[in-house]
């Protein structure tokens, strides 16, 4: 039994078994020279030759939390420390936003693996804001911003504050990062220092 096979070369690997399950832990380079942690669990039933297989990917700018939200459960668990979290948890029966899509689909994962120039206009935006709101998911909201370019992409840095603040999801944090990351594209693009 062997892991979830990609593209990217495996720069370290472990693998255990436990009864009829399996993991293994592969840390793996991206094409942008950054890492992720592949984890992969699977699992085979008595009676049936197939194995199912679960996989999470977690990229190295996140790893630094996974960690230490790990070792913080962790801890809580050997010392005993463990309440009920019944009524916490929320149960999404149909996915929203991001997690609606598969994970190649998505905006960071797909720069990731494939560079930032084969995302869209709105996917790149998508990162810039990272969030949308509870009614439009940032990947509509970027659509929608585009949308309103209608095409002409050199119009977005001549956007004011308050004009990308009439977007719904968009406070002036958010204007204040696309407004800062257009100028910033604009000044290495123009190969200025200042």
């Amino acid at each position: 039994m062997e892991a979830v096979k990609t593209k990217y070369p495996t720069l370290a690997t472990e693998s255990f078994s436990h009864g009829r399950k399996h993991y293994f832990i592969d840390v793996k380079k991206a094409a942008n020279e950054s890492h992720f942690v592949l984890i992969t669990s699977s699992e085979s039933f008595s009676n049936d030759p197939q194995r199912y297989r679960r996989t999470i990917q977690l990229w190295e700018e996140d790893l630094a939390q996974f960690v230490e939200a790990l070792s913080m459960v962790l801890s809580r668990l050997a010392y005993g420390e463990l309440e009920s979290q019944r009524g916490t948890m929320e149960v999404v029966k149909e996915p929203k936003g991001m997690k609606a899509l598969a994970e190649y689909e998505r905006p960071r994962e797909k720069l990731h693996a494939l560079g930032a120039r084969a995302l869209k206009a709105e996917e790149l935006l998508a990162i810039l804001l990272c969030t949308g709101t509870s009614e439009i998911s940032v990947l509509d909201l970027c659509k929608k911003i585009t949308r309103s370019l209608q095409g002409d992409l050199s119009a977005l840095p001549e956007m004011t504050a308050e004009q990308l603040c009439s977007f719904p999801g968009i406070g002036v944090a958010k204007a204040a990062t696309l407004m800062a990351a257009l100028e910033l594209g604009r000044r290495a693009f123009l190969g200025s220092t200042s």
